[in-house]
């Protein structure tokens, strides 16, 4: 008997210890993504993988959101301690410019990871007569949720060419249409929209490749003119021409379009502690190859910093440290304290 009461005691000091340990843990907020979108599944699996690697002195919460322009925005605000956000958006935060100009620049976070490049994707059902952006005057179009940075780059892309009419859009020369990226799908489908834009993952989205199992999708091309118009106009995109995707049916030629970073950033709230243990768990290979089998958005994460140099933002000390570690070459010049 006293044996057993000597157990019971010993497993309930058990369980108050690890109670207050997790008390005792750093605890963050993490960004995630809209429903629908591949930022969703991904950095909710990245949570669960930091709580159980280093829950008990770093506890990770994972918050949905709209995506990257709000994910951008509450890092900066620091409602979010990390997140991850668009080339974009993090270049208008940090400068305080574009959708951020009201905010005014907010330099209280930093760059801890290239998450991936990302392409923009523009398609129709493969038996739509629309060829070319000319061709959309007049039809619906999807330009993603407002809040998503895939709406941003859909908005700036038909704003560029002279289709989309930012202060009026009833006055736009397309029909504009604000969906989610499954129900997006499912509308072109069904014909209730003319023209999907969503972000590529990075040349495909998986509503779209779904879909054109039953119902073949094409992409829409720029010319080398419009291409070059939207580069000109916004210097966090670089040129890009996407391959044939095979498992897109009907795709049948490469089309020319926008690529972009995506980034992970911290707030200065995280301690140096948190942000390089946060990368040593995720970005360690053997875990990033499991979760990436749980979450492929995360395949291509680097410390690939070379871009920041032309636009200024800084990379956090303690995940430069991380990634020099790991043989990466981080310019120097990229990195810097608060």
């Amino acid at each position: 008997m006293k044996k057993k009461l000597s157990l019971m005691v010993a497993a309930a000091a058990a369980v108050v210890l690890v109670a207050n340990s997790a008390l005792a843990a750093e605890r963050y907020r993490f960004g995630g993504g809209p429903s629908g979108g591949a930022w969703h599944p991904a950095t909710s699996a990245g949570t669960q993988l930091l709580n159980r690697k280093i829950g008990t002195k770093f506890y990770f919460q994972y918050s949905p959101s709209a995506g990257s322009v709000a994910n951008v925005r509450r890092v900066s605000l620091g409602e979010f301690a990390t997140a991850w956000g668009h080339v974009g958006q993090v270049y208008q935060s940090w400068t305080g410019t574009g959708l951020f100009k009201k905010d005014g620049a907010n330099k209280n976070f930093r760059i801890v990871a290239n998450v991936r490049s990302q392409s923009q994707i523009i398609a129709v059902l493969a038996d739509n007569p629309i060829k070319s952006y000319s061709d959309m005057k007049g039809k619906v179009v999807s330009l993603l949720k407002q809040g998503t940075g895939s709406h941003v780059n859909c908005r700036n892309i038909f704003s560029t060419l002279g289709l989309y009419n930012v202060k009026s859009p009833e006055k736009s020369a397309i029909k504009p249409r604000y969906l989610g990226f499954s129900a997006a799908g499912r509308a072109l489908g069904d014909r209730q929209i003319d023209v999907y834009c969503s972000a590529g993952a990075p040349f495909t989205i998986p509503a779209l490749t779904r879909l054109s199992i039953s119902k073949p999708v094409r992409y829409i091309s720029f010319t080398e003119a419009e291409q070059k118009k939207v580069t000109g106009s916004f210097k966090f995109y670089v040129p890009k021409t996407i391959p044939v995707q095979k498992e897109v049916k009907g795709m049948n030629a490469p089309a020319r379009s926008i690529a972009y970073d995506v980034w992970w950033i911290a707030h200065k709230q995280m301690s140096n502690d948190a942000v390089y243990n946060m990368l040593k768990v995720i970005a360690a290979p053997d875990n990033l190859k499991q979760l990436t089998k749980t979450a492929r958005y995360w395949r291509d994460l680097s410390g690939n910093f070379s871009a920041l140099k032309q636009h200024g933002i800084h990379v956090h000390p303690a995940a430069a440290r991380y990634w020099k570690e790991r043989g990466v070459d981080v310019p120097g010049g990229v990195v810097k304290g608060y």
